[in-house]
């Protein structure tokens, strides 16, 4: 899998292809409850990818388990 997290912006915005980050979605949310994410929407700096946003402090540990 080929994530990329952007800790130092504000919302942390994550970015990968659409399947990755829905199923990495629902690995957050079955796993750790977490919740307070955007909807997934495509890229505008990159058209070949997605991105969504987290609203809410985020272990990235809890990432990392999925890649």
């Amino acid at each position: 899998m080929a994530i990329r997290v952007a800790w130092d912006r504000n919302p942390v915005s994550v970015h990968g292809s659409k399947d990755e980050l829905l199923v990495l979605i629902q690995h957050l949310r079955d796993n750790h409850g977490y919740r307070k994410h955007s909807i997934v929407m495509p890229d505008r700096e990159n058209d070949e990818e997605a991105v969504f946003f987290l609203y809410a402090p985020c272990d990235p540990r809890w990432i990392a388990e999925v890649l």
